[in-house]
Order: structure tokens, then C-alpha cells, then sequence
């Protein structure tokens, strides 16, 4: 038998995580990107430049984003 490459990815939650990327790919289709993917990674590189060399050296802190996604998803569930 193979060794699972995400063991801890149950099928429950690989399911989920299918039907959250379909449901992107809808929106993504009825939403287009107003700037070139050349375009973005060029204002990323501006503000990664705006960053002291201390911060860049810093690890990345998700804790912003878990943050975020918490209260959009209260915001989403109307509570």
C-alpha cells in the first residue's frame, strides 16, 4: 500500500476542499482579473521593496490571514 502524501486530509475535508475551489472557479468565471498576472507580480515586488530588511527577513505570520477568513466566514454565516 502507498504511504498517503497528506494522511492527515480526511476525505471529508478533501470533499470540502473540492467543492470550495468549484466554488471559486464559478466566481472566478463571472469575476476577471482587472490586472495581468505581469501587472501583479510587479505591485507585490513594490510593496515587498517597501518592506525593511528586518521585516523581510521575519517569518511569514498567517495569523492576520486566519483572522480575516474567521470574520469573513461570521460575515458570510450572517452572525
Amino acid at each position: 500500500m502507498r504511504e498517503r502524501l497528506y494522511p492527515e486530509l480526511t476525505r471529508a475535508a478533501l470533499l470540502a476542499r473540492a467543492a470550495a475551489l468549484q466554488r471559486f472557479e464559478r466566481w472566478e468565471a463571472s469575476h476577471r482579473a482587472s490586472l495581468s498576472a505581469s501587472a501583479a507580480i510587479a505591485g507585490i515586488a513594490a510593496l515587498y521593496e517597501l518592506m525593511s530588511p528586518e521585516d523581510r527577513l521575519r517569518p511569514p505570520d498567517p495569523t492576520g490571514v486566519r483572522t480575516f477568513h474567521a470574520l469573513m466566514g461570521r460575515a458570510v454565516a450572517g452572525r
